[in-house]
């Protein structure tokens, strides 16, 4: 029977370094589209939903955040109880 499990053990991510280095670059990334929207607070996500498309907003997101983005998006699938 293997031993107790480590505090700093991340069932997700491994260790909980790791843990919180995805943490903090999702966070950098929030940061970088709350900054994108006009630094507008969240807003209730069905009504977001139930909104037709606006204009393109202009951004220069690298493809390092883009990754980022897209993990954070899979991440929040996997999670989702529907």
């Amino acid at each position: 029977m293997p031993g107790p499990v480590s505090d700093s053990y991340d069932p997700v991510w491994g260790t909980a370094d790791v843990a919180n280095d995805v943490r903090d670059n999702i966070r950098d990334m929030d940061r970088v589209l709350t900054r994108l929207l006009n630094n507008s607070p969240p807003r209730y996500i069905l009504d977001v939903i139930r909104e037709t498309d606006g204009p393109p907003i202009p951004n220069s997101l690298c493809e390092r955040q883009l990754r980022i983005l897209r993990y954070a998006c899979r991440v929040a699938l996997e999670e989702e109880d529907i």
